[in-house]
Order: structure tokens, then sequence, then C-alpha cells
């Protein structure tokens, strides 16, 4: 990529952009920058959801200092529950060690490995943006064999559900319970697959049909989740079929890439203004008093033609908002209203508590500079039937 005089460290540390007036046209120059910066914040966005790897060797090393290492590497975070559990427990799970030795392993086989050693599982519904370590389910058998990775992502089936209605011949069908996790750094919107990328053969190549092959199943993630799970439709094979030799399929997570940082000084004066980055617009349409509350109201823009907004706005309302004043400590809101929705904008007023008024006060929001689509394509193998 040519940079015309320009360094890459210099363009990804200028301030956000500020949006030309419409009487204000701007120069070629200035486009030649936008479309860098464009790029290289894009190829920065790619990077930082891509997979992590590891670099370890332990000779009985205690798991939680195997934990600790990992962590540094990947910025994966995991909360260790032993922390909770009595005393005398607490002093079984110390002796835990580890002996591995990885070399640019993938971040889930590495985890998987080391979860099978220490006899542990995960909880990936702890709220938080990490890794619930906890005790292994009775009857649970190895992690590491039953999934596959794909990046940043770990794909294994959980469960399978075969139906069959007695008074109704025809109504019969085969469910197949994906469990799809990720790097709880990534903190995905939502993951889709749709069912004509699905596709499964039996222990004989015959291929399964897939039901409602037009559907595109869609899961929302909540925050603090590091998992979904997403049924995949079938219809029904013949009682002779044992196995399914083959599932292939191809998910797509919306993800968020890059967190940028915008900032408005000046409270008083800065009502109008917009900047952007990349394909992210940020506005500051008006700063009004309420009495002791002052309301912040803003809008996002996303650029033309994306889909992020139309379908998953929940991540817009996760983005930090905050003032901050001279002596730099951050001042939270008290709450935030919705005051325009639409195709590719969210317009939001959030309110602040403010006895002593805005002045020397600077707002400060943070957020994705762009939402990255990540194809997670997987083929699992051998999966038998009930």
């Amino acid at each position: 990529m040519r940079l015309i005089g320009c360094s890459l460290l210099a363009v990804l540390l200028m301030p956000a952009f500020p949006v030309a007036a419409e009487d204000e046209k701007p120069s070629d120059a200035d486009r030649e920058l936008l479309r860098i910066r464009a790029g290289v914040e894009e190829h920065m966005a790619k990077t930082a959801v891509a997979g992590t790897t590891i670099t370890l060797s332990a000779n009985k090393r205690p798991l939680k200092e195997v934990f600790a290492i990992i962590e540094e590497q990947t910025g994966n975070r995991f909360i260790d529950n032993r922390e909770q559990a009595p005393e005398d427990a607490k002093a079984g799970e110390t002796e835990i060690a580890i002996t591995l030795d990885f070399k640019s392993e993938p971040f889930w086989s590495c985890v998987d490995q080391v979860l099978d050693q220490a006899g542990r599982g995960i909880y990936y519904y702890a709220g938080e943006d990490a890794l619930s370590i906890v005790p292994r389910g009775r009857g649970e058998g190895p992690r590491f064999g039953r999934a596959v990775y794909s990046g940043p992502f770990r794909v294994e089936v959980l469960e399978i559900q075969s139906q069959r209605h007695l008074r109704q011949p025809k109504n019969k069908s085969l469910r197949l319970q994906l469990e799809v996790a990720w790097e709880p750094r990534l903190r995905p919107i939502a993951i889709s697959q749709p069912a004509a990328d699905l596709q499964a053969t039996d222990e004989t190549g015959r291929h399964l049909t897939v039901s409602e092959p037009d559907e595109v199943l869609d899961v929302e993630v909540p925050v603090g989740t590091q998992a979904a799970e997403i049924l995949l439709p079938f219809e029904l094979p013949p009682r002779e079929v044992a196995r399914i030799a083959t599932l292939r399929g191809k998910l797509r997570a919306l993800v968020p890439g890059l967190q940028v940082q915008f900032r408005f000084d000046d409270l008083a004066k800065a009502a109008g203004k917009t900047e952007r980055r990349s394909g992210v617009a940020v506005t500051l349409d008006d700063v009004r008093q309420n009495n002791a509350i002052w309301e912040i109201h803003m809008r996002l823009t996303l650029d033309e033609g994306s889909q992020t907004l139309e379908s998953h706005r929940g991540w817009v309302f996760q983005n930090i908002s905050y003032l901050v004043g001279a002596d730099g400590k951050h001042i939270e809101h008290a709450g935030f209203e919705t005051t325009r929705q639409t195709q590719n904008e969210v317009g939001v007023a959030y309110l602040f508590d403010l006895p002593d008024g805005i002045e020397g006060l600077s707002w400060v929001y943070e957020t994705p500079a762009a939402i990255v689509e990540l194809p997670v394509e997987y083929e699992l193998k051998d999966i038998e039937l009930p």
C-alpha cells in the first residue's frame, strides 16, 4: 500500500477526521488520506478478530500459572471459580499440575488439552468477557477431539434429537444441537447459520436432507456469554442409518473490529460537530440542560450498505460513553434513551448528573470502527445417531 509520504504509524495516530460541511469539498490529498486510513483500519479490524496461538512448555506447572501465560499471550481472560470453593476443596485444586509442550498451538486446541489434564470444564454464561473454569460434570468425556477449530471459534455437536409424530407419520425430524464457542476477547454480536450452507452425509455417502433449506438460523449473543447454541434441522433418515459420516457448514459471525475513541472537547460549543473513522461517524447533535441533568444527544452512523444496524442494534447500547474533566476523572452517565433508529443510524441521549454544569468537560465515546463478518467453516465427522 502506497502511503504518499506518510508512515503507517502516522496515519494510525491521526485524530478522527471531522466531516466536511456541505459547502466544503475535501482536497485530493484529504480524500487519499481518508482512503488510506480506511484501508488500514479495515486491515487492523480483521487482524484483531483472527484466531490466536500459544507457545508454551510446562513440566508439572500449576494450572493457575498456565492460565496466566495463556492470558498474556492471547488477551483472553479466565475466571478460576476454585476461589469460591470451600477451603478443603481449594487445597486439592492447587495441586493440579500441567505438563505440555506447544508451539504456535491454536487457542482452543491448547485450552481443551489443558482442561483435559486438569479434569475441568468451562461455563460459558458467567456474565463476563472471560471463560469460567468449573469442575467437569460426572461422566463427561474429554474435550479434545470432540470439536473442530476454525480461527477463534470452537464448534461441537452437543446433542442429537430424533423425533417422530405417531399420529402424523410424515411429521418426523432430526435436530443437531451445535455449540459455537469463541475466544472471549471477540464479543460477537450475532451468529447465523444459513440452512443452505449445511451438508451432511451418512456412512454410505448418501446426503441427509436439510429441512427448510431457505431458512437462516440466527442467534443474538447476549453480553457476557462465550458460546451460542444452534439447532440444525434435518429430515429424519431411515432407521438403518447409524451415524453422520460428515457434517459440513459455514457460519457467519458478526464481530466488532478495532475499537476507536471519539472525543469532543468544549461541550458548550461542540453541538453539531461530526467525526468519522473508517465506516463510522459520530455526531454530537445537542447538549441541553434539564435541571441538574445534562443530556448529550448523539448519533452513530454506519456507511450506506451496512446491514449491521438494520438487523442487530444491541451492540450500540454497550458502547462506552462518559465525560472527563481536566483532572482526568471519568463521570459515568446515569442512563440513556434511544432517540432515533434507522437502517444505518442510531441516536442516543446520554444523561449526566452535573450540578456544577458542563464547563471544562469533554465527552468521550468508544465504539468499534467496523463490524466484521467472519465466515466460520467447520467439518465434523463420525457423529453417532440415537
